[in-house]
């Protein structure tokens, strides 16, 4: 794997130091897993935040808890190639299908 997870909890709480990290405008606000999962995604590519580097993963989205958004995760990853702290995440949809609307 080209980035590693932060160990997580389930669901995270009050006592984890990662929630407290603030946001900024590099940081939007994303989508919970239950929005993601309700709109038939089930994998999130993980991307190095570093542009330079490029790597990135993709794992399956079960193990985190539903009220959790994918902005909050995002920090919590580490590049095992280039060692850049935090990462992109986003939902993997499946591509629109061209030319199914018989209209």
């Amino acid at each position: 794997r080209a980035i590693q997870s932060i160990p997580r909890k389930s669901s995270p709480g009050a006592s984890d130091p990662l929630v407290t990290l603030t946001m900024d405008e590099s940081y939007p606000l994303k989508i919970t897993f239950r929005e993601m999962r309700e709109s038939g995604a089930r994998e999130i590519p993980i991307y190095c935040r570093d542009y330079r580097c490029g790597h990135h993963v993709e794992t399956n989205a079960d193990g985190w808890a539903d009220d959790v958004r994918l902005s909050d995760i995002g920090p919590r990853f580490v590049c095992e190639r280039c060692g850049q702290r935090s990462a992109e995440v986003r939902p993997n949809f499946e591509p629109a299908k061209m030319g199914d609307n018989p209209g």
